[in-house]
Parts: C-alpha cells; sequence; structure tokens
C-alpha cells in the first residue's frame, strides 16, 4: 500500500525541510514559497503519520524469525546494532515523527498567516 521510496522521500523531505524553513521564515519576499512549501511538508508529514501507522498495526517484525547467529552476526559489524534497532522501532518512529512535524509544520504555517 504505502511505497518504501515514497516513504523515504517524504520522510527525509520532511525531517530535513525545517532547514528551509528556517531560512525562508526571515525573507519576507518568499512568504508565498514559504507557505507552499510549509502546506507541501504538512501534506508529507501526514503521509508519514498514515505510512506509520500502517506499519503498526499491519507489519511483521523483519528481526522476528531471525536466529540468534544471524543477530549476532549483524550487530557485530560497525553500526550494525543501531541499524537493527532503528529496524524494530521503524513504524512507531515514524508515526511520532510524522505526528511531531505536522505539529511543528502546521504552527509555523499559523504564524507566517
Amino acid at each position: 500500500m504505502f511505497s518504501a521510496k515514497i516513504i523515504t522521500i517524504t520522510f527525509l523531505s520532511s525531517f530535513f525541510g525545517i532547514f528551509i524553513v528556517e531560512y525562508l521564515e526571515n525573507k519576507p519576499k518568499f512568504k508565498i514559497i514559504l507557505k507552499t512549501l510549509l502546506l507541501i511538508f504538512i501534506f508529507f508529514s501526514i503521509y508519514n503519520l498514515i505510512a506509520g501507522l500502517n506499519l503498526w498495526f499491519g507489519w511483521e517484525d523483519p528481526l522476528s524469525k531471525a536466529t540468534p547467529e544471524q543477530m549476532g552476526r549483524t550487530s557485530a559489524r560497525r553500526g550494525g546494532g543501531l541499524v537493527l534497532l532503528v529496524i524494530s522501532f521503524w513504524p512507531y518512529i515514524l508515526t511520532f515523527v510524522g505526528a511531531y512535524l505536522t505539529w511543528l509544520y502546521f504552527m509555523i504555517l499559523r504564524k507566517v498567516k
């Protein structure tokens, strides 16, 4: 239902979009561009929130069937433990970050108007 490529694009765009928003906030000439970007980032964040909820309730952890040997081999590599942690908690991260960024961009949009 939700493509991994689209989730990646929307997550990274909405996550790093705050830097563009901060830059454009102090430029009165670019107010229309700022409002448009904020609406796009709000849409992306809502998409991430819905995708995270979908994964949360309908997702099987890919690490649930891994043997201890496979888990040990993966976590022994540099940074492998962090990757396993992010994979295990990805639906929760996606949901909460999507909800927070939706709220944040919405508050900035209210302030700009």
